[in-house]
């Protein structure tokens, strides 16, 4: 079984631009309700760099930019880099890890982790399929009718 990096279309044959923005918003609603109800569970510069993402994200889905949506892929590779640190510091419980998932059990919030884990690496193949889609569009020459 061969999976692609890259997609042409989003989950029920819907434009990626869409998911795109959703994936946005979502980032930045959970980034909000994260620093009201568990403010300690952010850094300074985790939030600076999540929000710093996704605006760009959002900004570059709605003006068509595909270097403004490859910073929210800076951002992807940024947590991917986090994860085993996330895993570790759950498992020898260090730097809050474990309690950023709301739970103290060390199975539940490892379950937690790598459910997150994956769900936002489906997001991050739907917002690189839409890179590639925005920079193959902005690269090809547009054609005019020449008289």
């Amino acid at each position: 079984m061969k999976i692609d990096l890259s997609v042409d279309e989003g989950p029920c044959n819907s434009d990626l631009r869409s998911w795109c923005l959703g994936i946005a918003i979502y980032f930045l609603v959970t980034i909000l309700i994260n620093v009201i109800f568990s403010p300690s569970v952010y850094t300074f510069i985790g939030f600076a760099i999540t929000v710093i993402g996704n605006v760009c994200l959002l900004f570059g889905c709605l003006k068509y930019k595909h270097y403004l949506v490859g910073v929210w892929l800076i951002f992807g590779l940024i947590v991917a880099i986090n994860f085993p640190i996330a895993i570790f510091g759950i498992i020898f419980h260090f730097g809050s890890y474990r309690e950023s998932t709301g739970f103290n059990n060390v199975f539940m919030a490892l379950l937690v982790q790598i459910v997150a884990f994956g769900i936002f690496l489906y997001c991050a193949r739907l917002v690189y399929s839409y890179f590639l889609q925005l920079k193959n569009r902005q690269s090809s020459p547009n054609s005019a009718n020449v008289v």
